[in-house]
């Protein structure tokens, strides 16, 4: 095998620890860290690695997950139930959790309580019920396990770190500009676990990064039918639509996305803009304040609320936008001789 078609695994570990050792206070560093660690073998250095993330960030969701999983892994049982619980009632409505929590009880046997978490997993995350309806588990709308507890399905590989890890080396390599080795790295997490769809979607990034924008299309319609509640998959598919001159479908996936993520100030704005190119400006300023109240620093969403208010005639509401914007950046001078000009 030729060298340059080894994954560089050891060469990003180096890279992330020199990066701890300029931000030792960043829990996503020190999770990549332990990705990597557990990746070369070394999970012990992994779990430690983990267990600073959560330290610096006790809400952080992904580096418990991964510290659960080698819990498990392990035969910490009790450990990574409490660390999942934990996680479970910070977020109460995190469905993957609520699936992590129900395959542990399958692997302990204890059946009520592997029911009643697959059915707050699918309830949440309703593309949980394919994993479980192959499986045998979920059938005609209820948990099927059975009466005897050897015949219980409870054999469940639990993958979830190495998963995580194919992601984040995906996306580490799209972001050199390293397409075709992130394509490769991603691809081998999705056969590794075929039922999760953030592959498909990491995929299509990486697509819509390269600017393959019918690739990308398949991969977030991939991962829409693995999981319709992707809202960045609907996001991201509306920016390609934006690009190909598809502005209908652009809107609808748009409206999709702010409807799945109404925290996300981002998607208000883009579909502000959407709502602004086809002249709708009532709907266009609606979002833009919901961007803005959401983030108030949000210049482009204030900078665009001056011009649909310059659009529509309104100039003293227009001004008022304007000044709040330059008195954030007073070195922007095409925005004073804008307000000079309306003014």
């Amino acid at each position: 095998m030729r060298q340059s078609r080894i994954p560089p695994y050891h060469r990003i570990l180096t890279e992330i620890e020199k990066k701890i050792g300029i931000h030792p206070d960043y829990p996503d560093l020190h999770n990549q860290l332990g990705l990597l660690w557990v990746k070369v073998g070394d999970r012990e250095r992994g779990e430690e690695s983990f267990r600073e993330a959560l330290r610096l960030n006790p809400n952080y969701q992904e580096a418990r997950v991964n510290l659960s999983c080698l819990c498990f892994e392990r035969g910490s049982w009790k450990e990574a139930e409490r660390l999942l619980l934990s996680g479970a009632r910070r977020h109460p409505r995190d469905g993957a959790l609520q699936h992590l929590l129900g395959v542990l009880y399958l692997q302990k046997g204890r059946r009520e309580d592997a029911a009643l978490r697959i059915r707050r997993a699918i309830q949440r995350r309703p593309y949980y019920r394919d994993f479980y309806r192959r499986r045998g588990i979920w059938k005609r709308g209820e948990v099927c396990l059975g009466q005897d507890r050897e015949k219980a399905p409870r054999r469940i590989r639990l993958n979830d770190h190495c998963v995580n890890f194919y992601s984040f080396i995906g996306l580490y390599l799209a972001r050199e500009g390293r397409f075709a080795q992130a394509i490769q790295e991603l691809k081998k997490g999705s056969q590794l676990s075929p039922d999760q769809s953030s592959f498909h979607a990491n995929l299509g990034t990486v697509y819509y990064q390269q600017g393959a924008y019918q690739e990308a299309i398949q991969e977030y319609r991939k991962a829409l039918k693995l999981d319709p509640s992707c809202g960045i998959a609907y996001g991201n598919l509306s920016y390609i639509y934006g690009f190909l001159g598809r502005t209908r479908e652009a809107l609808r996936s748009m409206e999709k996305a702010v409807q799945i993520n109404p925290p996300y100030a981002d998607l208000h704005y883009g579909l502000a803009l959407l709502y602004s190119d086809r002249k709708r400006h009532k709907e266009a300023i609606s979002e833009l304040k919901k961007a803005l109240r959401i983030n108030p620093n949000y210049l482009f969403a204030r900078i665009n609320l001056g011009v649909v208010y310059e659009d529509q005639g309104r100039l003293r509401e227009a001004r008022r936008e304007y000044q709040k914007v330059l008195r954030m950046t007073p070195e922007d001078e095409s925005l004073r001789k804008r307000l000079e000009r309306i003014s």
